[in-house]
């Protein structure tokens, strides 16, 4: 339930700050019966050690989204973005630079790209 709230907090903010208007609609049970969202996210590890975040979504956010991950192990923490998905269901990876380098804990959020 966290990761829906952070994205939707996030999406009203940037409609709001873009001076536009939006209607989200809250989680159903059963997102596929519904069209509404559903997403679930997982740690992941590259071939060379390369630590990573991945969302799986499915339904229609309504907005184009990517995931987002700090990440930990340099002189400072640094974000790195994933592949943008379309306003529509679909998985992004976001990596960490170089391997050694970690995943802050909690994971990966879902942004608007």
């Amino acid at each position: 339930m966290r990761l829906r709230q952070r994205f939707a907090a996030t999406a009203v903010s940037l409609v709001v700050a873009a001076g536009g208007l939006v209607a989200l609609t809250a989680p159903a049970a059963s997102a596929a019966a519904t069209g509404q969202q559903s997403c679930t996210g997982w740690p992941v590890t590259g071939s060379g050690g390369h630590a990573g975040w991945e969302f799986q979504c499915t339904g229609s956010l309504g907005t184009s989204w990517r995931t987002s991950i700090v990440c930990l192990g340099a002189p400072q923490p640094y974000t790195h973005y994933g592949n943008i998905v379309g306003k529509k269901a679909g998985r992004s990876t976001a990596w960490c630079a170089v391997p050694g380098h970690w995943v802050r804990d909690g994971g990966g959020d879902i942004v608007p790209a």
